[in-house]
């Protein structure tokens, strides 16, 4: 019985942290100051956490999925805006550039996402 508890629950916040952390830090390959990028996988952290917090309680069929961090979600466009907006709010001067590092864009990848962005937040 103790095992199947265990089991069917999200893993810790840490453990999503952790996972978070390391994709970022591989990305950045040292191009972005650690103070912001950890500022970034908090931010995701807390964000992407709370929404499996959510989608485990609201749809009981997929506690499986939503019980451990899938790394796709990282990629989600929502948190990529989540990023853009919190460089934004931020006046990051290095902010294209810097997304692009994080979103594994070049140029024209990127200007489509803000496109993408824009028409999102507008429709």
């Amino acid at each position: 019985m103790l095992f199947w508890k265990t089991k069917n629950r999200i893993e810790p916040k840490r453990e999503f942290y952790s996972k978070i952390k390391e994709y970022y830090i591989g990305i950045a390959d040292n191009q972005i100051p650690m103070k912001l990028l950890n500022e970034i996988i908090s931010k995701v952290t807390d964000r992407i956490y709370s929404d499996y917090k959510r989608f485990w309680k609201q749809y009981p069929k997929s506690r499986k999925r939503y019980s451990t961090l899938k790394m796709d979600d990282i990629e989600n466009p929502y948190i990529l805006f989540l990023i853009t907006d919190f460089f934004e709010e931020r006046n990051i001067t290095e902010s294209r550039n810097f997304s692009k590092i994080l979103f594994k864009m070049n140029e024209e990848e990127f200007d489509k996402h803000l496109e993408y962005k824009n028409w999102y937040e507008t429709k």
